[in-house]
């Protein structure tokens, strides 16, 4: 998201030259408000039901009829093995234990002016109970082998399924 006003006290913001490693940064020259470009948390779970994977193709854009993981944004107050068991409830009907982090990964939503940089939180997962019900999010939902995995919409996922594929002994 790119300021141009200060969102504390509405005063055109000016590009701060940093004095060290970070990059140049817009500030208020009023109030001393610094605009950050955060990453947002989202997760993904990688859900393993006997060595085959569950991908969605999804129903909306970005990306819409492309695979990707179940997942989502985290919400405030909400860690990341939370957020994914909300996720994939949300998603698949499916209720699921997080067994290991698979790695944090930068990426992006959106495209064009509208790309947002998240930070994708990858989980390993394994199936506690529930009923397989794909939501209206999702045209179909299918369960791959890691070597037959199509190729995930974002490069979060992109990142998590090569670290998955490195595991597996050929």
């Amino acid at each position: 998201m790119e300021f141009r006003y200060c969102p504390r006290c509405a005063t055109e913001l000016e590009m701060r030259p940093s004095e060290g490693p970070d990059p140049d940064r817009p500030a208020c020259p009023n109030c001393n408000f610094v605009h950050y470009e955060n990453p947002v948390p989202t997760v993904q779970a990688w859900i393993d039901r006997d060595g085959e994977f569950l991908a969605l193709r999804r129903n909306q854009e970005p990306k819409k009829g492309e695979w990707n993981m179940p997942g989502g944004f985290i919400e405030q107050g909400e860690s990341g093995p939370d957020a994914a068991g909300r996720e994939v409830r949300e998603e698949t009907g499916l209720e699921v234990e997080v067994v290991e982090s698979i790695g944090a990964f930068p990426s992006t939503y959106e495209t064009g002016e509208d790309t947002q940089p998240i930070l994708g939180l990858a989980y390993l997962c394994r199936i506690s109970g529930g009923e397989e019900e794909i939501s209206d999010e999702s045209e179909e939902a299918k369960w791959f082998s890691l070597a037959d995995f199509p190729e995930p919409a974002f490069a979060d996922e992109r990142r998590a399924l090569a670290i998955l594929r490195s595991r597996v002994q050929p």
